[in-house]
């Protein structure tokens, strides 16, 4: 039990710069530590946000947090609370980590035991690179099949099942003694829109709001969330003027209040679209805090590519300091966002064991079986051994530009979900070779057509997808014995009436390529579970 008078001298030893800069999580570019020296010495940074352009190995992770930490000695800092998107479909250390099949996939297997397992990984892993925080799980749910950035980050579409694989997802990652965050409330999975880029509207009463989008999130914190991510959605019904992020009714009356969480609210970036399109970053700040938030983060500012958004963190704090100066925002505000952020530093931060070894061949083993768990035929089914099968990639060169994302946010996968079934369809008995287009029409009459599909969510852009739903549109109508394998959510299925076969594989990560292969080869037994109901 950490004592109130520990943490008062603490903060008694701080000036009002250094106990503002304690409530930001701010982002910093490159691999050296040096970067964020300044921000630790001089504004006493309260945490980071560290992304694959942090680090892209588990070495360079160590070199990164062992500097940082060797800053925070040098000035007597408490830990920086490293925040990572370690959330499965979005993953930091990509290539080396366990990332597993994502959500989605977990969900339709509907095996909690396997998704407590599975956040478990993430946390023996990321403790084991130096992080202490995995900004995850994930609590929203996909009541809007058109919603281009939650997709396969979330458990399905109903919400009793996104309950409990939240609930269990904090409990696989306080297994791995790591930090868990809830995100995005009060739910980012009915908009059509993305926060990256504007302010999405939910227009759903209260009452609607507690029984389907809340509903993960109580059941978070029921089981013992450390933080809360806000998102910068306008929810009219409850506040008309302000988005999560910025809304006293929906911080305090709502999540504190009537959810009873008690822990750390931080916001999801302030740079995002939603906030700086609409409001001066300083005024953005104060409003946060007047709302409730008690951390601020800028974990992406660098959209422009350039080291310039240092400087413009920096104003963000100064900005804080000169409101708390002229009366604007009360003193008292910060104080007792400080004290929530001391006291879980000290309870959990400052005792939490770094840079132990972790079992890679276990994640892989979870990871394996979590992606076999989510590949399901939703229509029809075949035996691929029967005929022979021809592939194409219904997917253009053209559409993997932006697959890997320059700020090193999101999925981060280097080679596309395609290439990893075609190798491992290498490696079955099927009787099977690529094709092109042009070759279609006679080759159906000797087997099955197989277009895969596949789709990445990545922040404030798209995967273009149009040209592989355009293909898949045409073939489902010119051929009858035509199979999608969907690397990816199952929703575009609603656009293709005609089509009798179509299977799943609920991610686009290597492992549930792999694993739709060897459905396909009936190699492996396709599920029978389904995390999503809106495509059925």
């Amino acid at each position: 039990m950490i004592a109130d008078s520990q943490i008062s001298a603490i903060i008694k030893q701080w000036s009002l710069k250094e106990k503002i800069g304690q409530l930001f999580i701010l982002a910093f570019p490159g691999k050296d530590a040096e970067q964020a020296r300044n921000m630790i010495a001089e504004y006493n940074l309260g945490g980071c946000y560290l992304s694959q352009d942090n680090a892209t190995t588990f070495a360079e992770a160590h070199q990164l947090n062992k500097g940082l930490e060797g800053i925070l000695h040098q000035h007597q800092r408490l830990p920086l609370l490293l925040g990572v998107d370690q959330e499965g479909a979005w993953g930091v250390l990509v290539g080396e980590s366990s990332t597993g099949p994502g959500n989605l996939a977990l969900g339709v297997a509907d095996s909690v035991k396997n998704t407590e397992q599975m956040y478990h990984i993430f946390g023996d892993e990321m403790r084991y690179a130096g992080f202490n925080c995995i900004l995850g799980p994930c609590c929203d749910v996909n009541f809007n099949l058109a919603s281009p950035i939650i997709d396969t980050r979330s458990f399905g579409d109903q919400v009793h099942k996104v309950s409990a694989h939240a609930a269990g997802a904090v409990r696989g990652l306080h297994q791995g003694n790591i930090i868990a965050c809830a995100k995005h409330f009060p739910g980012h999975g009915d908009t059509q829109g993305d926060t990256h880029r504007d302010i999405p509207q939910v227009n759903k009463s209260y009452d609607e709001l507690k029984a389907n989008d809340l509903a993960p999130f109580q059941a978070a914190i029921n089981a013992g969330v450390d933080v809360v991510m806000t998102s910068h959605i306008l929810y009219p019904k409850l506040d008309t003027q302000h988005p999560a992020t910025l809304s006293p009714t929906i911080l305090q009356q709502v999540l504190r209040h009537d959810m009873g969480f008690d822990g750390i609210i931080i916001s999801d970036s302030m740079n995002m679209g939603a906030i700086v399109h609409h409001y001066d970053p300083v005024e953005a700040a104060i409003k946060a805090m007047q709302a409730g938030i008690t951390m601020i983060m800028l974990s992406e500012e660098h959209y422009d590519h350039s080291h310039a958004y240092l400087d413009k963190q920096l104003a963000m704090i100064h900005g804080l300091v000169e409101a708390v100066e002229s009366g604007e925002l009360a003193e008292s505000i910060i104080e007792q966002a400080l004290r929530r952020v001391v006291r879980l530093k000290l309870a959990k931060l400052t005792p939490m064991a770094l840079y132990q070894e972790a079992d890679f061949s276990q994640g892989s083993l979870v990871a394996k079986q979590a992606a076999q768990g989510g590949v399901t035929w939703i229509r029809g089914g075949i035996n691929g051994q029967e005929q022979p099968l021809y592939v194409i990639n219904a997917t253009p060169a053209s559409s993997y530009s932006n697959l890997i994302n320059p700020r090193g946010i999101g999925p981060n996968q280097a080679q596309s979900a395609y290439s990893h079934f075609i190798n491992a369809l290498k490696h079955t008995q099927l009787n099977w070779q690529e094709t092109s287009l042009e070759q279609l029409s006679e080759l159906a009459k000797q087997g099955y057509i197989v277009l895969v599909t596949e789709n990445h969510p990545l922040p404030g852009e798209d995967f273009e997808q149009q040209a592989a739903q355009q293909l898949v549109q045409q073939c489902s109508r010119d051929f009858d014995n035509l199979v999608v394998v969907a690397l990816r959510s199952p929703y575009d299925l609603c656009q293709y009436p005609d089509l009798k076969h179509y299977l799943c594989a609920h991610s686009a990560r290597p492992e549930s390529a792999t694993a739709a292969a060897q459905v396909l080869a009936n190699e492996v037994t396709a599920a029978q579970g389904c995390a999503v109901s809106l495509v059925r």
